[in-house]
Parts: structure tokens; sequence; C-alpha cells
């Protein structure tokens, strides 16, 4: 069949709809008369509901964007520093403050808006303002939650890093090894998995795998020999060999 008979055929089909659809609204103008008004006041609920959730979206990424910016702001200890820090700029004049800001914008964020695009980012920040707390038990039970709830978010990577690495700081080399392997073999995320490997290698390292540790890392060298990693990796080589 050609391409221009089955289009026809198609449009064929199309008017047939159309045309019963005409009869049955010449037959049933009451019933349909009815429809139609329903479908409107469902229309008309559908947008009030669309415009109430964009108006709860815009709110919420403007706490975001405020919650970021605060994370990001300088710290301002001493005279200097105030009056080198640029004009209008928020500031705080210890980490602990500023983290205390992070975490309660955070959680009103999580609080009020839980269901919309903003709440990964603000569970991701949360963590991170926990960790910087000295917090790390709290900040652990963010990040496995962030992965548990939004393991597709473009953050996992990063946040699956921050797990790894908080493990890795407490001591507990296998927890922080099965997270970097995660890292190291995932080759559709951005997140660069020569990081990985050499997470993986340090653990190793940790748990008196040395022979495991020398093997992945000369797997940075084979197969990332133009990354920013390989001098680590050659030098770990070196002192394992």
């Amino acid at each position: 069949m050609r391409k221009d008979e089955r289009h026809q055929i198609k449009r064929d089909e199309l008017l047939t709809a159309i045309e019963r659809g005409t009869l049955y609204v010449a037959h049933n103008a009451r019933q349909v008369g009815l429809g139609a008004a329903a479908a409107a006041l469902l229309a008309l609920a559908g947008f009030g509901l669309y415009g109430f959730m964009s108006a709860r979206a815009e709110k919420a990424s403007a706490l975001l964007g405020q919650m970021v910016r605060t994370y990001r702001a300088p710290i301002v200890a001493t005279m200097e520093a105030l009056q080198q820090a640029p004009a209008g700029v928020q500031s705080f004049t210890t980490a602990e403050e500023r983290d205390g800001k992070v975490l309660q914008l955070a959680d009103d964020i999580l609080a009020r808006y839980g269901a919309t695009p903003a709440a990964p980012k603000a569970l991701y920040y949360k963590a991170l303002a926990l960790e910087g707390l000295k917090k790390d038990a709290d900040a652990v039970a963010a990040m496995e939650t962030f992965l548990k709830k939004y393991p597709g978010d473009f953050l996992s990577p990063m946040a699956r890093f921050q797990l790894a690495r908080l493990r890795e700081t407490q001591g507990n080399a296998s927890e922080a090894l099965a997270q970097y392997q995660v890292l190291a073999e995932d080759s559709r995320s951005l997140f660069p998995r020569e990081e990985g490997l050499l997470g993986v290698a340090r653990c190793h390292e940790a748990l008196g795998h040395k022979d495991e540790a020398l093997k992945v890392y000369r797997r940075v060298l084979s197969d990332f020999p133009d990354s920013d990693y390989r001098s680590e990796a050659s030098r770990k080589v070196q002192d394992l060999s």
C-alpha cells in the first residue's frame, strides 16, 4: 500500500468518526449539553489546579534559590573580610550560622513544597548542611533517603558520592566501598567514574586489600589516561608496588 493511500484511509476514518459524532449530538442534544457542561467544569477545575500547582512550584523555586544562595554565601569572620565582601550579598560570620540557615530553608521547602521539583534539591542541601554542622548520622540518613526517593535525579550521583565520602571518613570502609563501586560502574552518569574508582581503591586499602587496591589504581591509569586523577593514581601505584 502506497503512503498516500494510507493517509487517505486515515482521513476517511477521521471523517467517519466526526460524522458519527455529529449524528450522536443531533439525537442526544440534552445529554450532550449536560456532558459538555460537565467537561467545561472539569476543564476549569483542571486549569485552576494547574494554576495552583504552578504558583506553588514558583514559590518553591524562589525559596530554593534563596537556599542555594545561602549555601554559597561567604563567611566574613573579620572586619577585613566584611569590607571585601561584595555589596548586597548575604554573608555570615560563621559556617555554623550559614549551615543552620540552609537547614532551616531546606526544612521549610520539604514541609511546604514536598511534592514539587524543589524537594530533591532541598533534601540534598539539607544533607550538606547537616554534614557542615557535624551531624554526620543525620547527614547519612538524609543522603540515604535521597537515594531511595529520588534515584533518577541528576543530583543522585553527587548524593551517593557524599554518602560514600561520609562513610569513608567515619571509618566505615565497607559501606563506602559499596557506594563508590556504583559510581565507578555507572557509565550513563556525568559523574567522573575515575573518582569512584579512586574511592574504591582507597577503601580496599583501608580494608587491607592491597592487591585489589593496586589493581583499581592501575585501572584508572589504563581506562582514563587523560584524567585529572592520573597523577594521584600513578603515585599510589608506585607506593603499593
